[in-house]
């Protein structure tokens, strides 16, 4: 076995706690109360993409669906959970003004959501059981709104 359910809970945990941390902090930083609402909005779907997941690993068992022999997730893992994926938002403000600080925030959130996306899309592609799939693949579009929602938040901020 290349890659363990422990291993994948942590990492999805790793996405979706610090995801969930990051865009409530985030939402604190902000005084637009528009971008503040959508920020909590974000933190709030996070808590639900780690309990899917869970639900999933539940689900899953012993069984074997596929990815647990991928070397591509093995890979992933290895190059983008050994640090966290989303920065502390107060290291981020305490270096630059508020207006940088929120637009360096939400390019760390482009990564960490492309990131996240990727994860759940590899372990689609892998995924043997079609019921598991359909939700790996329910996951990774989640997250795929997630990276266009804060493009264009990003957007929005930069044109201030």
């Amino acid at each position: 076995m290349i890659v363990s359910n422990q291993e994948l809970l942590e990492a999805s945990i790793q996405i979706e706690r610090s995801g969930k941390a990051f865009y409530a902090e985030l939402s604190k930083c902000v005084e637009d109360s528009t971008a503040r609402e959508f920020l909590k909005v974000m933190a709030q779907e996070e808590a639900l993409h780690e309990e899917e997941f869970k639900e999933i690993l539940t689900e899953k068992g012993d069984n074997e669906y596929g990815w647990e022999k991928d070397q591509k997730i093995r890979n992933l893992i290895d190059k983008q959970f050994k640090t966290d994926i989303f920065p502390a938002i107060d290291g981020v403000m305490a270096h630059v003004s508020e207006m940088e600080g929120i637009e360096k925030a939400l390019e760390f959130a482009l990564e960490a959501e492309k990131v996240s996306a990727e994860f759940y899309g590899l372990l689609g592609e892998a995924c043997e059981d079609i019921d598991i799939k359909t939700q790996l693949i329910k996951l990774e579009l989640a997250e795929s709104e997630h990276l266009k929602k804060v493009e264009f938040l990003a957007k929005r901020f930069k044109s201030k």
